[in-house]
């Protein structure tokens, strides 16, 4: 606590302060847009709700409704049920050893990044967001480097195995004009 009041005395810290002020003053400026060109300050909230079917909602519904009614891959309908779901409960277990090695603003980090995709109402496109979550990443290159060179080994090549599965996926995909893993 001492540190805190030490740091409200210095310029920097109100500098700092200036420019994570600078978050909220552009969203009030484009909801100002917003408001002139289309008649909302919300404009964006309707699109996401309206155009996309996503709105803020409690997580934990969403993915036990998820969870119970399971949803068949179609020709027009690309949203990958089995790879969210694997991706979801891989991800979150890694929280613990996230808190307990790295930084904590990393375990919140992660734990922010992690939770926020699950509360727009819809499950799709999961992985897409979890990719720029790199604690996790960090997380596994501290497990694969623990133990004999016979364990690192068979760390890394079961991390090393999906990842490029799922690279050879997502090229696939790509080159068949399939943008992305709903």
């Amino acid at each position: 606590m001492i540190n805190f009041f030490q740091a409200l005395l210095r310029w920097r810290t109100w500098l700092d302060f200036a420019w994570l002020a600078l978050i909220p003053v552009g969203l009030a400026l484009f909801s100002i847009y917003a408001k002139l060109k289309v008649g909302a300050f919300t404009a964006f909230t309707m699109s996401e709700k309206y155009g996309w079917h996503r709105e803020f909602t409690n997580p934990i519904p969403v993915l036990i409704n998820y969870i119970q009614h399971t949803q068949p891959v179609g020709p027009y309908n690309w949203d990958f049920y089995a790879l969210n779901l694997i991706v979801i409960f891989a991800f979150f277990p890694l929280l613990i050893p996230i808190f307990r090695k790295l930084p904590s603003v990393y375990g919140i980090f992660t734990l922010v990044f992690l939770v926020m995709p699950l509360t727009s109402g819809r499950l799709t496109s999961v992985p897409r967001y979890y990719l720029v979550v790199f604690p996790v990443y960090m997380i596994l290159a501290w497990w694969s480097c623990r133990g004999s060179q016979e364990q690192q080994e068979w760390r890394h090549t079961f991390i090393i195995i999906p990842f490029a599965i799922l690279l050879s996926l997502g090229m696939a995909m790509f080159t068949l004009d399939v943008y992305s893993l709903a």
